[in-house]
C-alpha cells in the first residue's frame, strides 16, 4: 500500500508495542522485545522496520495486526510507516475529492451550463428535508417531475453528481464498520492471551496446547462473522458506485438496483462493467492499480462469497465451532516459548467453498487462523477500494480531456 499523505503516516518506532493476530505483542527494539500477557522474551534480530516483522510474522506464524487493538496497515511507501485504519479512510478523501471535482466539471460538457454553488444548495435543501422527515415520498417524486430536474439540466446534473458522492460515503462508512471487527476479534483474543488472574485457563506449561471455548471465545468468533459480513458489504458497495460511474449512457441519476461484488473466479469469465459499459484505453491497468475493480486477478477474495452466504444461512454454534486453541512454545510459533491464541476457522476447497460431507457439516484439519484470515481481507479491502476510487477518479478526469478534445474541434 502506497499513501500519498504522509502527515497520515507514522513511522515504525523501537519504543512502541505492536499487536500481532495471535495475540502476541512485539517491540521492535534491538533486543526485539515479545510480550503476551504473563512474559516479556527478547531476541536479537539483525534487520528494522517491515523486514523485521516479515521475520516475526513467518517465526510466530500470524500476522500484524496493529497498535493499542486498534488496526493498522503496514506500508510500502513511505517506507517502514504504517497508517491506523481511521486514517486510511481519511486518505481515500483525496480520490473522493477528485471524483466530486471531475463531476462538478462535467456539468458544462453535459448540460452547457457551469456547476453553481446555487444549484448545489438548492438540491440539499431538498435532500435534508427528506433526512429530516419533512418531505414524505410524494412530495419528493413531485418535486423531482418538476422542470429544473428534468434528464439534462444542471439540476438533473447536480443530483448525478450528489448520488454519486453518497455512494462514496456509504462505501467509507462501511470501510470503517469492517476495520471495526478486526478491532473487536484482536480484544477478545487479547483478554484469552492476558489471562488475567487464570480466569480463562489455568497454568500452560510450554510445548502444550488446550482447547478452550467461553463467552470470550465466543464473541471472538462473532466479531469474526461480523467481519466476513462486514467486508463483503463493503464490497458491494464499492461496486455499487463503481457501475454507477462507469455505466452507459454516461450521468443517470438513478441509484443502481441490488448489487452484488463480481468476484473473480479461477477458471471463470470475470465481466465487472455492466452492460454496454466497456474498458477504455486511457483506463488506468493493473500496472498501475492491481486492485481496482476492473484489474483483481482471479482468486482474489477466495471463499468470501461462498463463506458469507453459508454464514447467513447457517449462523449457528455447530455450524462455525467458536471455539480456541491456546498453547505456549509449540510448533505452532516454532517452539518460542510464548503464549499464543488461534480461532478456528472452517476448511474449504480449492475453489473457496467450505468442505462438508452429508454427516458432518464442517471440517478443521486446515488449521485456518479465523483473525489471520480476517486480516488478510481487511487489507485486500483496503487496497481494492483505495485503487479503485483512483480509477474513477482517473476515468472521469479522463472524460473531462476528451469532452475538451471535442469541444474544440471544429
Amino acid at each position: 500500500m502506497r499513501i500519498s499523505y504522509p502527515q497520515l503516516c507514522e513511522p515504525l518506532r523501537d519504543s512502541a508495542w505492536y499487536d500481532l493476530t495471535n495475540g502476541i505483542r512485539v517491540r521492535l527494539s534491538d533486543p526485539l522485545l515479545l510480550d503476551d500477557g504473563a512474559v516479556e522474551l527478547n531476541a536479537p534480530f539483525p534487520m528494522r522496520g517491515n523486514a523485521l516483522l516479515d521475520n516475526i510474522e513467518t517465526l510466530l506464524r500470524c500476522r500484524f495486526h496493529g497498535r493499542g487493538g486498534k488496526t493498522y496497515f503496514r506500508l510500502a511507501e513511505p517506507k517502514n510507516h504504517i497508517i491506523s485504519a481511521e486514517s486510511f479512510i481519511e486518505a481515500t478523501l483525496g480520490s473522493a475529492r477528485r471524483i466530486d471535482s471531475a463531476l462538478r466539471r462535467l456539468s458544462e460538457p453535459m448540460t452547457g451550463v457551469p456547476w453553481t454553488v446555487q444549484g448545489a444548495e438548492d438540491l440539499l435543501e431538498i435532500i435534508d428535508a427528506v433526512r429530516d422527515g419533512r418531505m414524505d415520498h410524494s412530495e419528493f417524486s413531485a418535486r423531482m417531475a418538476q422542470s429544473d430536474y428534468e434528464v439534462g439540466t444542471p439540476g438533473y446534473h447536480q443530483l448525478f453528481a450528489r448520488n454519486a458522492h453518497i455512494l462514496v460515503e456509504h462505501t467509507r462508512t462501511a470501510l470503517i464498520r469492517a476495520f471495526e471487527c478486526g478491532n473487536r476479534m484482536m480484544e477478545q483474543v487479547r483478554l484469552l492471551i492476558e489471562n488475567k488472574k487464570n480466569r480463562y485457563f489455568g497454568e500452560l506449561i510450554a510445548g502444550n496446547e488446550i482447547n478452550h471455548t467461553s463467552p470470550t471465545a465466543e464473541r471472538l468468533h462473532a466479531a469474526f462473522i461480523d467481519g466476513i459480513s462486514a467486508v463483503a458489504t463493503a464490497l458491494d458497495l464499492l461496486y455499487r458506485l463503481f457501475v454507477f460511474l462507469v455505466r452507459e449512457p454516461f450521468g443517470h441519476a438513478e441509484m443502481p438496483g441490488r448489487l452484488y461484488f463480481p468476484y473473480n473466479e479461477p477458471g471463470k469469465v470475470y465481466a465487472p462493467f455492466p452492460k454496454g459499459a466497456k474498458p477504455l484505453l486511457t483506463d488506468l491497468g493493473a500496472i498501475d492499480l492491481p486492485y481496482a475493480i476492473p484489474n483483481i486477478v482471479p482468486g482474489s477474495f477466495l471463499a468470501l462469497r461462498s463463506f458469507r452466504n453459508d454464514l447467513t444461512h447457517n449462523m449457528t454454534s455447530g455450524h462455525i465451532q467458536p471455539i480456541c486453541w491456546i498453547g505456549c512454545g509449540t510448533g505452532q510459533v516454532n517452539g518460542t516459548p510464548i503464549r499464543y491464541v488461534v480461532a478456528n476457522a472452517p476448511d474449504i476447497d480449492q475453489e473457496g467453498k467450505p468442505l462438508k460431507h452429508a454427516f458432518m457439516e464442517r471440517f478443521f484439519s486446515q488449521q485456518r487462523d479465523a483473525t489471520i484470515i480476517c486480516r488478510e481481507l481487511m487489507e485486500e479491502l483496503a487496497l481494492t477500494a483505495d485503487h479503485t476510487l483512483q480509477w474513477l477518479a482517473n476515468r472521469l478526469e479522463q472524460r473531462i480531456l476528451h469532452e475538451a478534445r471535442a469541444t474544440a474541434e471544429p
